[in-house]
């Protein structure tokens, strides 16, 4: 996880958007994962679609898929979960990148409301749960009309709005930008490129664009460019051989290595070292 949330006021802000809403809200980090909810209880239709491992990896998947989907929007949408029921979500940003997702859960839509209890009472029973309990926990749950779940998704856009103008999410940029250099000047030799630092820092590629600009002050891109010449130079001064220079610093392409270091430089790789031996 590159964010971090300001958990204690999150549950004082999620309390109030429940006591005037009524609907069930959720915060997750960047990496789809719960970080709190009010109330913390689901309803028992959920509870009984969770009590199977089919069924809670239903949730977890339907949760992400709504994550996904909110990070390439970049703007809320409502959607049917795998039960069947109604939920909406909207991503959280900062600096340009997406820090979190608040998801409005657990809704019943009042327009067709009989046709959306059979099909929650249908998709529960292939979790195995019988339809006597099924149809009694779904018909607990409040059902809301299309123009109430659209205001309630205003308001969560708006949730997620205040949440970055009170600070209550950040991205561990001090922290994790340490780590990222760390990682490019000890692997300088090998490929390194964007998904390779995403894959090792569970981040997105809009994240670490945030990150590199706000810590480094360029793209990433370039940033493994910038401290691969950095480093060039330093050997060459130290009057090291110009193909193993070019090959510790990930140069596969001797020509491409010696063109490259005329373009930053001004001059050739030997007339470089030459002035420092």
């Amino acid at each position: 996880m590159i964010s971090s949330f300001d958990k204690s006021n999150l549950e004082g802000l999620l309390y109030d958007f429940y006591t005037a809403v009524g609907i069930r809200i959720s915060i997750f980090d960047d990496e789809f994962s719960l970080v709190t909810e009010y109330p913390e209880r689901p309803p028992e239709f959920c509870a009984l679609i969770r009590s199977s491992e089919k069924g809670l990896e239903g949730c977890r998947r339907c949760d992400a898929a709504a994550c996904n989907r909110a990070k390439k929007l970049h703007k809320p949408h409502i959607y049917t979960c795998h039960a069947g029921l109604t939920e909406a979500i909207t991503p959280i940003q900062l600096g340009g990148g997406v820090v979190g997702y608040a998801i409005l859960a657990h809704m019943m839509p009042g327009e067709n409301y009989e046709k959306a209890v059979e099909n929650a009472c249908r998709l529960a029973q292939g979790y195995g749960v019988p339809e006597e309990k099924s149809l009694a926990a779904v018909r607990a749950i409040t059902p809301r009309s299309s123009t109430q779940i659209n205001a309630a998704v205003h308001i969560l856009d708006a949730v997620s709005a205040y949440v970055q103008i009170r600070n209550l999410a950040r991205w561990k940029n001090d922290d994790i930008a340490v780590e990222i250099e760390k990682y490019i000047r000890e692997n300088l030799a090998r490929d390194i490129t964007s998904q390779t630092l995403c894959e090792k820092f569970h981040c997105s590629r809009s994240a670490l664009y945030h990150i590199s600009m706000q810590a480094f002050g360029m793209g990433i891109k370039q940033y493994v460019a910038f401290i691969r010449m950095e480093n060039a130079k330093k050997m060459l001064s130290s009057g090291a051989d110009i193909a193993q220079t070019a090959a510790e610093n990930g140069f596969k392409d001797y020509s491409y290595f010696c063109r490259a270091f005329r373009r930053e430089t001004g001059c050739t790789p030997a007339r470089y070292r030459d002035k420092f031996n």
